[in-house]
This record gives C-alpha cells, sequence and structure tokens, in this order.
C-alpha cells in the first residue's frame, strides 16, 4: 500500500497479470472479481470505512495484491469544500470533518500503514512489513514547539478564524485582517518565522491528520482544537511530524483560487446557501447570485444590509429577497430592519441618514429636558425625509408637520447638513 504526491503524468494500466482496477472509476459498477491484483486511487477516497472496502476488493483468491492511493493538498481542499458545501446538518458536517482527518492521518501517517488503519477501527497488529513505509521508514521530527505555537494562536483568537489567519499571525504578516483585530498584539504574532507559509499550511495540515484540530461549520472554517489538543497544549504530550511533507511544501508552486485560503470556508458556506436556495426555486444557481458577487461576499464580509447591498450584482430586489439570508450566513445573525429602512438600503448615504435621525429621535423622544409627553416620527416619515433630505425649514415642516417639527428641526437640520 503506497500513497505518494499526485504527478502530472499519464497514468496507463496493464491488463496482463490479473485485472487492475481504478478505484474511482471502476468500484461504481459494482466489482466482484477474485483475482484483482491492482486498486488504485487516483485521489483521497471519503472516508476510510470506503478506503478499506475498496482495497478489500483486491487478492479474494489469496494471492498476493497491492493497492496505490495517489494524494495532495488540492484533495484535501476538495474534500473540505465538499462537506461545507452540502446541506448536512452541522453535527454531520463536523463528523465527516473528523472522518477526513483520520483518513489524512492515514496518508500523512508517521509508520506502518496497516497499523495506522486497523487502529481507527480499534484493533491492534505488529508492522506489516510491506506497506511503503515499512520498505522505507519516513524521518520524523519532534514537532511539538511548532504545534503549540499554532495551538497557542487559535486559543489566544478565540478559536474563531481558519489557518489563513493565523498563518499570518504566526509568520507576522501584518494584513489588514491582522490589524483590524488586534492580532498583531498577541504574543504569539510572528513567533513562528522559522517556517514559511507554505511550510506552516503542512504543519496544519498534519495537526487536522493527528485531530488535534477540525474545521467548524458553524464557523466557516475556524479550526477548534479538539481534547485530543489539549495535553499538547499543556506540554503534557508530544507530537511527532514527518520532515518530508515540511519539505515538499515549500517546493511546491502555490494554487490559484477563487478566494484565499482564509476565506474559502465562508465561501463554500455561501455556495451551499445559494444551492439550497435555487434549489427551492427550481432555477440554476447563478439566477440567485453568480460566483462574481459570491466571491466579494466572502472577502468583504459585509455586516450590514447597507454594506451588502454595495456588493456588485446585489440588487434592490436580490437584497430584499436574498439580503437577510446571506447576511446571516455571514455573520451568523439576521439585521432586523423597519421596511421603510430596508428599502434605503440601495440608496446611497440614505440609510446611514436614516440610522443618525433616527438616534436624534430617540434622545429628543421626551424633549430635551426628558419630561415631555413622548412624541416620535414614524418610520416611513423618516425614510422620506432621509431619501429626499429638505435643506430647510419649509421642506421639513412639510414632511412632519408643525407638531414634530417644534421638537426635532435644529437636530433633524444638522443630521442633514452634516450626512451630505
Amino acid at each position: 500500500m503506497e500513497a505518494g504526491e499526485r504527478r502530472d503524468v499519464e497514468t496507463r494500466f496493464a491488463r496482463e497479470d490479473g485485472l487492475i482496477v481504478v478505484a474511482t472509476v471502476a468500484f461504481g459498477m459494482g466489482i466482484d472479481k477474485p483475482d484483482i491484483r491492482w486498486v488504485a486511487h487516483a485521489d483521497l477516497p471519503k472516508s476510510i470505512e470506503s478506503y478499506y472496502q475498496e482495497i478489500g476488493r483486491a487478492g479474494r483468491d489469496g494471492a498476493p495484491a497491492e493497492t496505490l492511493t495517489l494524494f495532495g493538498s488540492d484533495d484535501i481542499r476538495l474534500r473540505r469544500s465538499q462537506i461545507d458545501e452540502g446541506l448536512a446538518p452541522p453535527e454531520r458536517r463536523a463528523a465527516d470533518h473528523g472522518r477526513l482527518n483520520a483518513l489524512l492521518g492515514l496518508a500523512e501517517a508517521l509508520s506502518c500503514r496497516r497499523q495506522t488503519l486497523l487502529r481507527y477501527f480499534e484493533e491492534a497488529s505488529e508492522p506489516c512489513g510491506n506497506c511503503d513505509l515499512c520498505d522505507s521508514p519516513v524521518e520524523v521530527f519532534d514537532g511539538t514547539v511548532a504545534v503549540r505555537k499554532a495551538l497557542s494562536a487559535i486559543l489566544r483568537t478565540n478559536e474563531t478564524y481558519g489557518a489563513g489567519h493565523l498563518i499570518d499571525i504566526l509568520y507576522g504578516n501584518e494584513t489588514d485582517r491582522v490589524r483590524e483585530k488586534g492580532h498583531d498584539d498577541l504574543s504569539v504574532f510572528g513567533c513562528g518565522k522559522e517556517y514559511s507559509k507554505r511550510q506552516w499550511q503542512a504543519v496544519f495540515r498534519q495537526m487536522m491528520g493527528h485531530d488535534l484540530v477540525r474545521p467548524d461549520p458553524e464557523r466557516h472554517g475556524a479550526l477548534r482544537m479538539t481534547e485530543a489538543a489539549l495535553p499538547v497544549l499543556k506540554g503534557e504530550a508530544q507530537i511527532s511530524l514527518r520532515k518530508d511533507t515540511i519539505k515538499s511544501a515549500e517546493r511546491r508552486p502555490a494554487v490559484k483560487m477563487l478566494v484565499s485560503e482564509e476565506d474559502a470556508p465562508l465561501m463554500s458556506a455561501l455556495k451551499a446557501k445559494r444551492r439550497a436556495l435555487a434549489e427551492a426555486q427550481k432555477v440554476p444557481a447563478y439566477v440567485v447570485f453568480n460566483d462574481k458577487t459570491l466571491i466579494e461576499m466572502a472577502e468583504s464580509r459585509p455586516e450590514t444590509l447597507d454594506q451588502m447591498a454595495r456588493i456588485g450584482g446585489v440588487g434592490a430586489k436580490k437584497l430584499e429577497r436574498y439580503g437577510d439570508e446571506f447576511l446571516a450566513v455571514i455573520t451568523g445573525a439576521i439585521e432586523q430592519l423597519h421596511p421603510a429602512r430596508r428599502k434605503l438600503a440601495t440608496r446611497a448615504g440614505a440609510g446611514s441618514t436614516y440610522d443618525a435621525l433616527m438616534q436624534v429621535q430617540t434622545q429628543l423622544m421626551r424633549g430635551t429636558c426628558g419630561t415631555l409627553k413622548p412624541l416620535s416620527c414614524p418610520a416611513p416619515m423618516l425614510a422620506k425625509l432621509a431619501q429626499m433630505r429638505p435643506e430647510n425649514e419649509t421642506g421639513i415642516t412639510l414632511l412632519l408637520g408643525e407638531r414634530r417639527v417644534e421638537r426635532f428641526l435644529p437636530a433633524f437640520l444638522d443630521v442633514l447638513r452634516q450626512t451630505e
């Protein structure tokens, strides 16, 4: 059984000695032959259970058989996005991430693959002496310090961010997001300069293979520590890492992605929401929003409907129809707005003017002395004032009436002049 980096070469399988099966193609066809000599996976299967079943198709006649699995970081990224874009409940997706971690642990095992495979099923065995790691043991090193740095970064950012942002912190990369969140003041900022950003990605991948961290499906890929991470963080346990994985990460060319690694989980969540809405309406996904719009959402992460309205492809009708649902994916909560206020989201400046008028009105509801009878303006009236922006007392009086003007005129005029 072998696992190695995928190569950009054409693979040819001859049928001279028994049958040779390419798992990704043939297993869906229900092959059940006793004399299969080879099983090849062109990419990672969905789980260890699937992998165990598929390689078990070889050698059923008792004669020797071999398996070959090709994998790379792109396969892991693809599997993660498939989980995140699925419509399963969060607890199911969390369990799927755990199973993928186990598979990654097998792919990047430190020693005998048979032992690693059977350990997953709570069984034990002696080293098989047949797998690639028994034939050519990999060089490992004590990665406890690096792993503890990564875990500390996760802990000090409240398990809220994905690997991309955490690597920026460890590497000391002062991005706009790092400065905005104040993470350049953390004690772990810049403490990991011994590795490049790609090498840190390899460290995080191996941490997932050890099941020390898992992506949180409810927080757009933010990494959460598992119970297995606590002894390492406290200095009560050590972790070994593969040196070849760290070295090869530096040589591997960067992969061009639609969005950054940090924004990829949110992009997957937005695509999942788009697919659910499109399926409910029985329309193509692009009818809801195209990819370009979702990319801008994932990168800019709007927090209000006003900010959402500034994104290309989000017009008034789509903001009204889909704004709340996509905003909930990004922020985790639906912004509660009066319908009159919601309509101003697509009108430049009108929304912020409305908010300022509403704030002033709240302060003056009982007058400057705070003892008068409560008086307020209906939301549609404030919305019209924010939209029309009359410049003098006469225009405001026509909209509000003399009784309201008496209480609110000076303050409202100040707001309209300041928000021009």
